[in-house]
């Protein structure tokens, strides 16, 4: 066979084309119905919005109704009753090259920024391809088609054509057979010449986009499918009542008001995802949280959960104001929100934007799983904490798994020490060192609230104040880091630019050393704060104290209720707080007590803990207080908004350190009186309730599951009444052991008292005759008076007498001799 090829043969093959892939309507009409079962209609408001959100869009007008059907090119209308949807915005629109090689090309587009929310190419099936028929003006283009068909042409060639369609359609309806067909086909004509007409007198540019789509209103299998025009109209309100769109709009020519809805932002969304897994872009993109995890991996914060301030179960994922599906979240309160972070949108929404990938459904299905369980936690807000640990004269309790005990009795101790008896710790040691602390400019405002590396912000504060006032950098510990010059520029960024900047600058390792340094220094602030109250800390273990919210809600209280009831908190908290007892003048006498009783149901509780976990390994813990004012938020107990307090707490405030933090708020929440009585049954049974609670969170510390119900249930199996009695001659003890400490004190008697009614002081005085008040009590010009209570037990003796023991040693026959 011969192989040589005529030039003339030649080239009519290289001007001939290809022959391509022609896409029928159907094949687009069931990818619609099948891709977008869930409901169809609902999803081309969204893509249509959508696309005008990217485009920058302000105004939105949007026209649903009837219309003449007309035809394409040189085809005849394909259906004979339409719903004709008129979509107009103002966004940026799309040049020829985007019309043909993007928004005609399967799975291409324009959407790769960090603010857009589409960027999948399917939208164009719902808009388009699968219905009746289309047209879209943009810039300075006409577009028209059927399927996967279309024609575009620049506006001046645009008039032309359309005025030789709608010749072609009178030719044809000259020749149809019937009346009938006739009057249609003349009608789809005078609708073309209209066309061409509008659009000769309309101005040659047109900023945005204005789609026109045909709907055939006969095609579904159920009414909720079928695009008439009650059923589009229902389903635009209903998108954008989901939706929170920042731009005007305007249906049928009446504007929509958009709704006074209030929604506040409680906190990020994790997912947790393999290093593996994170695009090299999303680490240098300021808009995307990474987090590390001590296991490795990386948690992002894919979006922010918003609460309305509307009733309802239904959770609605949106992105950029725009909804994109929602699902019902059974026992919440509130209407939800998860506004997805617009710079991931792609990442985490699948293709048809109706759900999530897998490591961000797991997260959702966790966080309702969360709602369900624990509403209150599920959306509780970060809040600026002040936590320190008080170095008690006893130290650190540690958690051991107790010896068996064959006896059949029942006994309840404190938890053993690291040496396996009930004693003294050893000092505190220095928290563990970090090799590497990350920082990004985004976590800025984490760091505001939480610091970071084990560091609350106020010590970097105080560090950064220091570091301020004296321009050497030899006046603090940054002098000693091994590179002058990056801390020299650490010192000038901060001085320049600020903080964010500044912990920007300096690398991981930089920031382990000044986190290593300011926890050091703090355990050695808090030891010496310890010295200085070591006669009040000597008979206690460590004693950590976290203070949170405590300005109160100006906004609902107003600003001079507000202000008084910080005050009166800040009083309450001082008489509360360990470094302000007094046992010589019988100050804090009373929440001495309550901390006792607490220590002791918590320690009760951890060594069931260790009994009923036999895969818990020993960990320390200490038993102490917080502080906080209530916030108004969901209370799970009624269903309602309302002012909210935690009547205990369980902490971890540092992964690297073991030590858990058991947490008792002893005020109440209206005056900020001590909440616990402790001769009152009652107080002492919730007491050891919360315990019981708090050491649960040892197993599940982030959430109520499984896990944590599992630890409860197991540990009030161990709830006998003989254990509860154990537990309260143990409170009775420490009561006791209380009250020697203060036995010897004056007592100082004031008017005014947490409690209502005489103190026992004032009527004890009353009981005596006047010369022995006189002789026991000082009053002071103010009304104060100070019991002396040894010359008290003195003159009580002269009275009564001494007591039974006294009476028969003495009276007992001498020993012989």
């Amino acid at each position: 066979m011969s192989l040589e090829i005529d030039q003339e043969v030649l080239a009519a093959l290289e001007d001939d084309d290809a022959d391509k892939l022609h896409v029928p309507k159907e094949f687009h009409v069931g990818e619609r119905d099948r891709a977008y079962n869930n409901d169809w209609i609902m999803a081309f408001w969204r893509e249509y919005f959508q696309n005008s959100t990217d485009a920058g869009s302000k105004n939105i007008n949007i026209t649903i109704g009837t219309g003449t059907p007309k035809g394409f090119h040189k085809n005849d209308p394909s259906a004979r009753e339409i719903t004709r949807v008129v979509f107009e915005d103002d966004g940026s629109g799309m040049p020829m090259d985007v019309v043909r090689h993007v928004y005609f090309s399967a799975g291409a587009s324009t959407k790769k920024g960090q603010d857009v929310i589409g960027g999948f190419g399917r939208a164009r099936i719902l808009q388009a391809f699968s219905q009746v028929r289309y047209s879209i003006r943009t810039q300075d283009l006409l577009v028209e088609g059927d399927g996967s068909e279309y024609k575009a042409y620049h506006v001046e060639e645009a008039v032309r054509r359309l005025a030789l369609w709608a010749m072609n359609q009178r030719s044809r309806a000259a020749l149809a057979t019937t009346s009938d067909d006739k009057a249609f086909l003349e009608a789809a004509a005078d609708a073309r010449y209209a066309d061409a007409a509008a659009l000769a007198a309309a101005p040659g540019f047109f900023k945005g986009c204005r789609f026109e789509v045909d709907l055939d209103p006969l095609h579904g299998d159920r009414a909720s499918r079928r695009p008439t025009i009650a059923m589009m109209q229902e389903k635009l309100e209903a998108y954008l009542t989901e939706s929170d769109l920042r731009c005007r709009i305007v249906v049928n020519g009446v504007e929509r008001v958009r709704p006074a809805r209030k929604r506040e932002a409680r906190r990020d969304i994790l997912a947790t995802l393999e290093e593996r897994e994170i695009p090299d872009a999303w680490k240098d993109n300021p808009h995307i949280k990474l987090l590390d995890r001590p296991d490795g991996k990386k948690d992002v914060a894919f979006g922010r959960i918003l609460v309305s301030d509307e009733t309802g179960e239904d959770l609605v994922v949106r992105v950029a104001g725009a909804s994109m599906f929602k699902r019902t979240i059974y026992g919440s309160p509130k209407k939800l929100v998860i506004e997805i972070e617009p710079a991931i949108s792609r990442e985490v929404l699948t293709s048809n934007r109706d759900g999530l990938k897998e490591a961000y459904q797991r997260a959702v299905d966790h966080f309702a799983k969360m709602m369900s369980t624990d509403a209150r936690a599920a959306l509780e807000k970060k809040e600026a904490k002040h936590f320190t640990v008080l170095a008690g004269g006893r130290g650190r309790r540690v958690a051991r798994r107790p010896a068996m005990d064959f006896s059949g009795s029942v006994h309840v101790s404190g938890a053993a020490t690291e040496d396996g008896v009930q004693g003294e710790d050893p000092p505190p040691t220095s928290p563990r060192k970090r090799d590497y602390v990350g920082f990004q400019r985004w976590q800025f405002d984490d760091f505001l609230k939480d610091g970071i590396g084990g560091v609350p912000r106020a010590d970097f504060a105080a560090f950064f104040d220091a570091l301020k006032a004296s321009p050497a950098l030899e006046a603090t510990f940054l002098g000693t880091w091994h590179d002058g010059t990056q801390a020299s520029n650490f010192l000038t960024t901060l001085q320049r630019s600020g903080e964010s900047a500044a912990l920007e600058v300096a690398d991981g390792a930089m920031l382990a050393f000044l986190c290593n340094e300011l926890r050091d220094r703090r355990l050695q602030a808090d030891l010496a704060e310890s010295r200085r109250h070591a006669d009040k800390l000597s008979d206690l273990h460590d004693v950590p104290i976290l203070k949170e919210h405590l300005r109160p809600d100006a906004e609902r209280l107003g600003a001079e209720k507000a202000k008084e009831r910080r005050t009166k908190l800040l009083s309450a908290i001082g008489r509360a707080d360990p470094r302000n007892w007094d046992p010589a003048s019988g100050k804090g006498m009373k929440p001495r007590k309550i901390l006792a009783m607490w220590q002791v149901a918590v320690d009760a509780c951890v060594e069931l803990l260790m009994q009923t976990q036999p895969r818990q390994k020993p960990f320390p813990y200490a038993a102490g207080f917080c502080f906080s004012h209530p916030s108004w938020q969901y209370q799970p107990h009624t269903g309602e908004d309302g002012w909210v307090n935690a009547l205990a707490k369980y902490m971890q405030p540092d992964s690297a350190d073991e030590t858990r933090y058991f947490l008792l708020n002893p005020l109440q929440d209206e005056d900020f009186s001590l909440a616990f009585n402790p001769s009152q049954p009652n107080d002492r049974a919730e007491l050891i309730s919360l315990a019981m609670h708090e050491v649960a969170h040892v197993v599940a510390p982030d959430s109520h599951n499984e896990r944590f119900a599992g630890a409860l249930t197991f540990m009030l199996g161990k709830m006998t009444p003989a254990w509860l009695r154990q537990v309260n001659r143990s409170m009775d003890a420490a009561v006791s052991a209380v009250d020697v400490v203060f036995a010897g004190a004056r007592t100082r008697i004031q008017a005014l008292d947490d409690e209502p009614g005489p103190r026992p002081g004032e009527v004890l005085m009353t009981c005596l005759p006047r010369d022995i008040e006189a002789a026991a009590s000082l009053r002071g010009p103010d009304g104060t008076s100070v019991l002396d209570c040894e010359r008290l037990d003195m003159l009580e003796s002269e009275v009564v007498g001494p007591p039974p023991e006294a009476l028969a040693a003495a009276c007992a026959p001498s020993p012989a001799m």
